[in-house]
């Protein structure tokens, strides 16, 4: 179990992934690379996000939202957000040709939905229970980010870059 000076620096790092996640940078349709890298990124962060939330238990220097005293959450991702996870993205497997041109694209507005109630009361938590122990830069992130989720309801928060 991590020390409290030690879940208080890794805020930063969680920070970040919640941040990453939730914000998504502006993207064209017309863009097809730039918009494949935003989405990909939007991913890759949300895998990350998954795993806090949910799970418990992995690596011994694997960190939880119940390190913080945060109750893991079991998500409404989904059906197949898993697989797609392990057999779409970050390999390459035979597993893809099972996709048509109806089930190929990912579901990003319903991974992002199920994550997004859950980040905003973690990111509600962490202020609360942790806000004063923060660096003043940090409890700025950790504010600014608060007010972007509760603003913006269940949307996708499209940033300006």
């Amino acid at each position: 179990m991590a020390s409290r000076e030690e879940l208080i620096r890794m805020l930063h790092h969680i920070q970040y992934e919640i941040r990453h996640c939730m914000l998504i940078p502006e993207w064209r349709d017309d863009a097809h690379i730039l918009k494949e890298a935003i989405f990909l990124s939007f991913f890759v962060h949300a895998r990350v996000l998954i795993d806090f939330f949910q799970d418990t238990r992995g690596w011994p220097d694997d960190v939880f939202s119940s390190d913080f005293g945060f109750p893991p959450v079991k998500l409404p991702l989904p059906a197949d957000v898993n697989t797609r996870f392990g057999k779409d993205m970050m390999h390459i497997t035979r597993e893809r040709l099972r996709h048509t041109p109806e089930s190929k694209p990912w579901p990003i507005r319903e991974t992002y939905s199920a994550i997004k109630p859950t980040a905003t009361a973690f990111v509600d938590h962490v202020l609360d229970a942790f806000g004063p122990e923060l660096p003043k830069n940090e409890q700025a992130l950790w504010q600014e980010l608060q007010q972007l989720l509760h603003k913006a309801e269940s949307q996708i928060i499209v940033a300006k870059e």
